[in-house]
């Protein structure tokens, strides 16, 4: 029987990826990359008009047709993240918190079309009174494990908009959305400090400009103040443009995760992979936060989305 995949849609702003899953064993058979991320797609729209859902969906057969196994009509589609948003394939209301670990009160949409046979459900993201997500109530639902039960735990989600999304006794109760990669992009290429930055390896030198940032970030001063000092440090020749740039990346990420010293949780659940695990990871033992911080490897981070839409699935079949 083919019912027994399902085809995994995480669909951002910038990229789009599909797989093709094994319900039971959660392997993936196939996968299909693009680069065509909702904005790009939102932008065509713009250009021609017409029916924006017939504009994704036509992108999303393309990218089904490609998939060299035969593919039973009855085999689900789920679709999570951006394309859910304003500039996504169908713009779905916000569910609210809170949310179980198996994903109950995350709303789910089914899209009645012609286009494709398969049917197809979108997942809406989830709002606080002051914040939202898209595609990672998704992630954390995958990410959830045995050893979260009876617990709090905080769930950080590295990125150009980084998340910190915390569980409580098996239920996300809060979630926190911090501009970091963002802001960092800004201040090192559209402010007074891009002569001042300049990206490079990370050896012993630029290892310790980015702990005196995250240092630096921790005392009672203010983040506006101590940005300068990128600056300053450039003019006086104190430290190089390279050193500078990890100043910078530390000064930020010390900022985001010194919250977490006032955060109630039992543990704290890195999930990066690459330079991004390496720097918070390091940043996170400098706030002397390493004693109750667990390291989520790549791999398990990679195939968070597969879980947790397995999770919605399994709702989707017993509702």
């Amino acid at each position: 029987m083919q019912t027994k995949y399902f085809i995994s849609v995480d669909w951002g702003t910038s990229n789009f990826r599909m797989r093709l899953v094994h319900i039971i064993t959660s392997d993936v058979i196939e996968v299909i990359e693009s680069s065509k991320g909702v904005k790009v797609l939102y932008n065509e729209w713009l250009n021609i008009q017409g029916d924006r859902e017939v504009l994704f969906l036509n992108f999303l057969k393309t990218q089904y047709l490609q998939f060299k196994k035969t593919i039973d009509s009855g085999v689900k589609i789920l679709i999570s993240g951006m394309a859910s948003s304003a500039i996504g394939l169908r713009e779905l209301p916000y569910a609210e918190l809170p949310f179980t670990a198996q994903g109950a009160h995350i709303y789910i949409e089914k899209i009645e079309n012609l286009i494709l046979m398969n049917p197809i459900f979108l997942i809406s993201g989830i709002k606080t009174k002051d914040d939202v997500i898209r595609g990672e109530e998704v992630q954390v639902l995958g990410l959830i494990s045995e050893d979260d039960s009876d617990t709090t735990t905080v769930f950080i989600l590295p990125g150009t908009h980084s998340k910190h999304i915390i569980l409580k006794n098996n239920v996300v109760v809060d979630f926190k959305t911090f501009m970091t990669g963002e802001l960092f992009d800004v201040i090192s290429e559209n402010t007074i400090l891009k002569n001042s930055v300049c990206s490079g390896s990370f050896d012993s030198k630029e290892q310790a400009a980015f702990k005196k940032g995250v240092i630096k970030s921790s005392k009672n001063q203010s983040i506006l103040n101590t940005l300068f000092n990128v600056r300053t440090s450039d003019l006086f020749k104190e430290k190089s443009t390279t050193e500078n740039f990890y100043y910078l990346s530390g000064l930020l990420i010390g900022e985001e995760l010194k919250t977490l010293k006032t955060t109630d949780c039992n543990t704290i659940k890195l999930c990066a992979g690459g330079a991004l695990y390496e720097l918070y990871n390091e940043a996170i033992k400098l706030l002397d936060l390493g004693s109750k911080t667990v390291i989520i490897s790549q791999e398990i981070v990679d195939n968070s989305v597969i879980k947790g839409q397995l999770k919605l699935l399994k709702q989707l079949e017993t509702s």
